[in-house]
């Protein structure tokens, strides 16, 4: 019954919201810039949202 609920209410949040964001180390936005460039969000025809690796360019 538990994992039913998970997933419509999710983990619990930690850490205030409110407060200052933490600040992202070279390494922490390398990685987001590597993972946005190579997938892209796509959504179905039911609204779910999938990552979707993006097709090589180039050679």
């Amino acid at each position: 019954m538990t994992e039913w609920w998970l997933t419509y209410l999710g983990p619990a949040q930690v850490g205030n919201i409110r407060g200052p964001r933490k600040q992202l180390t070279e390494d922490e936005v390398a990685r987001d810039t590597e993972l946005r460039a190579g997938f892209e969000r796509v959504v179905d025809a039911t609204g779910r949202t999938f990552l979707v690796e993006r097709p090589a360019t180039g050679s």
